[in-house]
């Protein structure tokens, strides 16, 4: 986790209020489980199940659903936050978070030149454009993970919440930058 003012915990947490902070104790509570090595103490190999989800984001205190496909979604005023599951066994787990705001089409290709700069300048997620069937183009922003080995439960917890963390500061970054 970022030193405390340094990536702007305030900034975010003026936006996402109480999130911001179940988010930050969580990590904070949940930082040490990404720097074992796998195999040692921390608990039981893990695939990330949609009830393992569940119970994750019922701990971060967030909301969620299911929609017809089976697919968990959490929701935000600026975004939506879809996680899939791919892969033979489904050890393949992808956070998309989908920006509720639209462009107009002739704004693609600006919007593209700063999704790629982003791209260039960040490790993660990855973002790009899509074209939903509105007309209006939308932005897009993901994480993945491939869990073939597995993962403990606190490393997924841990994992799902830098996720969520890294994916709601792209939305400020693109209410910066558009």
């Amino acid at each position: 986790m970022p030193p405390k003012g340094k990536v702007g915990w305030d900034r975010v947490g003026a936006h996402l209020g109480t999130l911001e902070d179940v988010l930050r104790r969580r990590l904070r509570s949940f930082a040490d489980a990404m720097s074992r090595p796998i195999g040692r103490t921390g608990g039981a190999m893990v695939i990330p199940t949609t009830p393992l989800l569940q119970q994750v984001l019922d701990e971060y205190g967030l909301k969620y659903s299911i929609d017809a496909d089976g697919d968990l979604i959490v929701r935000w005023e600026k975004c939506h936050m879809f996680f899939f599951h791919y892969g033979e066994n489904n050890e393949v787990l992808q956070g998309r978070m989908y920006l509720s705001r639209r462009f107009p089409v002739e704004m693609r290709s600006t919007l593209a030149l700063a999704l790629d700069d982003w791209n260039r300048t960040r490790l993660f997620p990855k973002a790009y454009t899509v074209l939903p069937d509105d007309g209006m183009v939308g932005i897009c922003a993901e994480q993945v993970y491939d869990f073939e080995r597995g993962a403990t439960r606190d490393q997924i917890h841990y994992t799902v919440g830098l996720w969520i963390d890294t994916l709601l500061r792209f939305v400020e970054w693109v209410d910066e930058q558009v």
